[in-house]
Parts: C-alpha cells; sequence; structure tokens
C-alpha cells in the first residue's frame, strides 16, 4: 500500500475497468486489467499511449468513450495505520492525533513512512516507534536520509 492517487478508467469499448496507482511525484506505481482487452485494445494502450505519470492520464480524460474516477488521496487513518504496518500500542490515541492534523502533515506522514522503514533497516538495533508516538513527536519531518 502506498500513498498517492488512484484512477480508474472504464469504457464503453472493453468490459471491466482500468486502475493505475501513482505516487505524489506523478510516477505509476502500479496497474491492473479488472475485465478483459482485446489484442488491438492491448496494441493502442502500449503504442506510447500508457499513462506511465499521471501527467499521461489526462490523455484518458480527453477521449470521449472513457470516463475517468478518482485521482484524490486517500489521507484516512486506516490507510496511515495499514501503511505504518507496526500496528502495537494505542490505535484510538494515534487515530486522536491524525483527526487533528492538518492535510499538509497527514501528506508528510504518510510520504515519510518509507524513508522511516529504510532508516531502520539501516539501523537493526533502533526499534520502530508506535504509531501515536511517530505523528505526536511529529517524527515525520525527520531527515531520514541524513542519518
Amino acid at each position: 500500500m502506498s500513498i498517492g492517487k488512484t484512477y480508474t478508467v472504464t469504457g464503453t469499448s472493453f468490459t471491466g475497468s482500468l486502475v493505475f496507482n501513482y505516487d505524489l511525484n506523478g510516477v505509476l506505481t502500479g496497474f491492473d486489467l479488472d475485465g478483459e482487452l482485446t489484442p488491438q485494445q492491448i496494441g493502442w494502450l502500449y503504442s506510447g499511449r500508457f499513462p506511465f505519470t499521471e501527467v499521461g492520464m489526462k490523455m484518458f480524460v480527453a477521449i470521449t468513450n472513457f470516463t475517468v474516477h478518482g485521482g484524490e488521496l486517500d489521507l484516512s487513518f486506516e490507510n496511515f495505520w495499514n501503511m505504518y504496518g507496526y500496528k502495537i500500542g494505542k490505535k484510538v490515541m494515534a487515530e486522536n492525533i491524525w483527526k487533528r492534523m492538518s492535510r499538509a502533515d497527514k501528506i508528510k506522514a504518510l510520504t515519510a513512512i518509507k524513508p522511516y522503514n529504510a532508516h531502520l533497516a539501516r539501523h537493526v538495533r533502533k526499534d520502530k516507534a508506535h504509531a501515536s508516538t511517530y505523528l505526536n513527536q511529529r517524527m515525520y519531518e525527520n531527515d531520514f536520509n541524513k542519518f
């Protein structure tokens, strides 16, 4: 699970949907096809039209027989709790802190999880902080790449 935006594309010319996941930098992190495409549709998609960046998704918005849904960040506490992954400690306390945080701080907290985990992997004797500590002490503001 990662922070970013998810777009679901449906169309009149194919069954099912195409799901594209992008990180905060607009780079594709995941793609899923729920349904089937014809060989011609696959050829069309992979002939320079595949949206490897979020900017490329704008092309799909402009096509009349496609409908694009989504594009919103998942800033829910459940998304944070699942991404953080260390489900030890007081979940209710962490959720209360999350509710009081600004949108910008929620984004910072989510995007810092991966560098924080990498930092912990480099420093194996450090324990991962409880989610409430991570949020309350604003640990997401640390530059984990420096140390």
